[in-house]
């Protein structure tokens, strides 16, 4: 469905103290480039050079309290009016996607309220909207506008 890897000459890497390092875009800092962080890092790229989505319509690693518990999510993405559309949950590439990912963003979402969900570990990327009134999931075969 997507291909993340597209969007690797968007990084900006660079090392310190013998680590490396990634400039994010969205938080304006620069963050270690451990496997999660360099899926996030393309996917953030994806959004805003493919979807064109604006970085003020994106928040990245922000805290939530689901159920009076402390969470962060990776990637939340929202619209001109400022209403949150879709949740991102980022993996490393080295982990495979699997029901407890989607358990795990469903969690938050009980925060967020978003309409669509996203999980990807840089190979796979799946997407699904949240059908309320039948109250299921509908897997989409491509990304939707979320503008």
């Amino acid at each position: 469905m997507i291909d993340l890897l597209r969007f690797q000459s968007y990084l900006s890497i660079y090392e310190n103290d013998g680590k490396a390092m990634v400039l994010d875009p969205i938080r304006k800092k620069k963050v270690i480039m451990n496997p999660e962080e360099m899926v996030r890092q393309l996917f953030l790229n994806f959004l805003i050079h493919e979807i064109q989505i604006p970085n003020k319509h994106i928040a990245v690693e922000r805290k939530i309290t689901v159920n009076g518990k402390p969470f962060r999510f990776d990637i939340l993405i929202f619209n001109r009016k400022g209403t949150a559309r879709m949740i991102v949950e980022c993996k490393s590439y080295k982990v495979q996607l699997r029901d407890i990912t989607g358990i795990q963003i469903a969690k938050y979402n009980l925060a967020l309220e978003t309409e669509y969900l996203c999980i990807t570990n840089g190979h796979e990327t799946l997407v699904y909207q949240i059908d309320l009134e039948n109250q299921c999931l509908k897997k989409l075969d491509a990304f939707p506008v979320l503008k």
